[in-house]
């Protein structure tokens, strides 16, 4: 104990400071004409003890001491209460939520005495962390356990964080093992148990409930997989599996089932399966070619077997959006010479084409070794929306089976003719209806003839590097490479490799309506790409046939978007009006409790116009529906659906305004399936435990059985404090109310004086 002192100033400043104030009081005294000594003397006593008041306050002097205190830590139950804790699996079959309530309640005089040295804390938690009352070794906890997942990484996560300023005695985390849980809760347990063990803080893992508890013999369809977007009159696949536990030689019809016209679920396709328990699972693939647009909802189910107990699992459900039909598309490639196969182009083109679900090809290949044919099923009317000539002679074909195609364009069709050694008048099509349909005019004279050597005055030699014309080639859907703006697509065709060569097209033959869409980018800027819209159909005239090289140099998006445009636009797919406004859900598939994302938009507007304003709601399964606040995003507007803990199929509604005017309004659907994330598959999962346990080893982290709770509380109980610290205590003379009462006693005694006195 030593005393302490703290000068304003310091202490010369404080000892001028305290001259200066006596020699007032000495050199000021009370009027002497109208005071008697004694009250004179009252005054300048009143004074000084004034002024060593405030001396006291300028010096702050303090008392310090020390004290050594024991520390204490705080002790953590760690409580699973999600649904698998109902299961009934544990001592004396009861419920694993029954013996943790039991071994607690044996632990009270335990958990008493725990408290007296130690502060004891305790949580619950399932798909959020809630803290649990603790009163007299009593944990105050509901009757069922409810909840919809079990984050153990999440958990002890949020818990480290909320006592990171207290020192742990160690953590009792009591829960059947297994985490069941989705985004955001899917946190890894490690991470938060390397913190713990980083903090000398022991895990102790209470395992309750047995690993081989799984429900009993079950069938569960998992793993759906579709495509989100599908096209009428295209086949469509839908996979899964077929999980099977403790069903052998037994018979199941795995269904698909589409919904129709009236809203209801048709069964579509079947698959049989001989169950053999010891295989586990089995692929699932079942396919349909839906007939309408619009939003549909599929299903895949498969019926209960006798004896099984759990059947939320035994069907999966989505929705998907089935667009307009789908464009079917005749690929006609040619050989470069008589008895010859066709170049690398058309495999690299279907293959392209192949991988859009709405797009179906049909290959056609000449070698020019049989007579002309004349394809009479492939060219009657309706048959394919879009012709693709790869290198083809006019040999390839009869002239009725070449006016056949070109009736076929007039009528609405699309058609490509794509360059080569025998395209354009090169293959002799200045005698073809071929002449009247493409774009560009082709000279009587122009022929490269069978086993002749290359004629340069036809073709342009390579490499060739391309670029889309102003305004024409930028402003087409068929050459975008690019988002917005413009000249990004410009930025993205000089990036391909180049032509290997083309076919040469005059500027000086385009007819009236072409329109020049790609050329070389050169001096001499050669039409490559040239449009044209003979009749009702579409037509265009591309010059090169090397575009394979954009794959082999890393362009596969690329050379997969610039092909599909093509045929898009052919087909007239790229025109469709715009929706006035639109909503797309990131997901059409959400785990109960889980959050959905979604962006929402609309078209355009004129200069001008009003803001846009979109509204969107929610509609649940019971019917009640719930707004769901949108914030810009860019161009669009983006929000999430949050409450989705009921299963069921859920409605998402968009409402766009500009001012008072009502733009339009969409709708979108999502499912929660009924499959409870918690009991479909409940054994417990003690391995788990082991490890975050053995993570904190050193500081003595251990794996216990549920009957061990009791002797473990008891044992920490019997746990002294283990740390001292040393406490500063100090006790100040100068700062508290004594002394501010004092000095205001002696100011007011000093006034009433010389008041009373006359003197004031």
């Amino acid at each position: 104990m030593h005393w302490s002192f703290d000068p304003v100033g310091g202490a010369p400043f404080t000892l001028l400071v305290g001259v200066v104030l006596v020699l007032l009081v000495w050199l000021v005294p009370p009027s002497r004409g109208r005071l008697t000594r004694r009250q004179r003397g009252a005054l300048v006593a009143l004074r000084l003890a004034f002024l060593a008041l405030v001396l006291l306050t300028m010096v702050r002097p303090s008392l310090q001491y020390t004290r050594v205190e024991k520390l204490r830590a705080t002790l953590v139950l760690l409580l699973d209460s999600s649904r698998s804790m109902q299961v009934e699996d544990s001592l004396g079959d009861a419920s694993r939520w029954r013996s943790v309530v039991d071994m607690l309640g044996e632990s009270r005089e335990a958990l008493e005495k725990l408290s007296e040295n130690w502060d004891v804390a305790a949580w619950r938690f399932d798909t959020g962390l809630t803290p649990v009352a603790f009163e007299n070794g009593t944990l105050v906890l509901p009757e069922t356990p409810d909840g919809d997942q079990t984050g153990i990484g999440a958990a002890l996560s949020e818990l480290t964080d909320r006592v990171s300023d207290n020192r742990l005695l160690g953590v009792v985390l009591v829960s059947d093992g297994a985490q069941r849980a989705t985004a955001p809760r899917d946190l890894a347990p490690q991470l938060a148990a390397r913190r713990l063990a980083a903090d000398g803080a022991p895990l102790y893992g209470v395992a309750v409930g047995s690993p081989a508890s799984g429900g009993g013999s079950d069938l569960a369809i998992e793993d759906l997989s579709v495509s989100d977007t599908l096209f009428a009159q295209a086949p469509a696949e839908v996979t899964a599996r077929l999980r099977i536990d403790g069903y052998s030689n037994r018979a199941v019809s795995v269904q698909l089932l589409w919904e129709d016209d009236a809203g209801e679920l048709k069964p579509v396709d079947a698959q049989r399966i001989e169950t053999d328990d010891r295989r586990g699972g089995y692929p699932i693939r079942l396919r349909y070619t839906p007939t309408r647009p619009g939003e549909q909802k599929i299903v895949v189910r498969v019926e209960p077997l006798e004896g099984e107990q759990v059947t939320g699992n035994n069907e999966a459900g989505t929705f998907v959006t089935v667009r307009e039909g789908g464009v079917r598309v005749l690929y006609l490639a040619g050989a470069t010479r008589r008895g010859g196969f066709p170049g690398v182009e058309q495999r690299f083109v279907r293959a392209a084409l192949d991988g859009s679900p709405d797009i179906a090809v049909q290959r056609r290949m000449f070698n020019y070794s049989r007579p002309p044919q004349r394809l009479e099923e492939e060219l009657r009317p309706g048959a394919f929306e879009v012709f693709v000539l790869d290198n083809l002679d006019k040999e390839a074909l009869e002239l009725s089976a070449w006016r056949a195609l070109a009736d076929r364009v007039r009528e609405g069709a699309g058609l490509i003719m794509v360059g080569g050694y025998h395209s354009f008048g090169a293959g002799g099509h200045a005698s073809t209806p071929m002449a009247d349909l493409l774009p560009i005019g082709i000279g009587p004279l122009e022929r490269q003839n069978f086993g002749e050597p290359l004629q340069k005055d036809l073709h342009v030699a390579g490499p060739l590097k391309l670029r889309p014309t102003r305004p024409f080639g930028l402003a087409s859907p068929v050459t975008k490479l690019a988002e917005k703006p413009a000249d990004s697509s410009a930025g993205a065709w000089g990036e391909l490799p180049p032509l290997l060569g083309a076919n040469r097209l005059e500027r000086s033959r385009l007819k009236p309506n072409a329109q020049v869409l790609l050329e070389t980018d050169d001096a001499a800027a050669s039409p490559i790409l040239v449009d044209g819209q003979p009749g009702a159909g579409r037509v265009l005239a591309l010059a090169g046939d090397s575009t394979w090289r954009w794959v082999l140099g890393g362009f596969e998006d690329a050379h997969r978007r610039f092909w599909r445009q093509v045929v898009l636009w052919l087909a007239k797919k790229d025109d469709r009006e715009q929706r006035p406004v639109w909503i797309e859900l990131a997901s059409r598939r959400v785990p109960r409790g889980g959050r959905l994302e979604f962006e929402t938009g609309a078209a355009e507007a004129e200069p001008g116009a009003p803001p846009l304003e979109i509204e969107v709601t929610v509609e649940g399964p019971d019917g009640q529906s719930q707004s769901a606040p949108v914030g810009p995003r860019g161009d669009r507007f983006a929000g999430v659906v949050r409450d989705t803990g009921l299963a069921g199929d859920y409605r998402v509604r968009a409402v766009a305004k500009r001012g008072d005017d009502v733009v339009g309004e969409t709708e979108a659907r999502f499912l929660t399936p009924a499959s409870d994330l918690e009991l479909d598959r409940p054994a417990a999962d003690p391995a788990l435990l082991a490890q975050l346990a053995q993570m904190t080893a050193p500081a003595g982290g251990r794996l216990l059985a549920a009957e061990e709770l009791p002797a473990l509380l008891a044992e920490l109980a019997q746990r002294e404090p283990e740390l001292e610290e040393e406490v500063v205590a100090r006790i100040t003379l100068w700062d508290n109310w004594p002394v501010l009462l004092a000095m205001v006693t002696l100011l007011g005694v000093e006034w009433w004086l010389r008041k009373r006195w006359g003197l004031a």
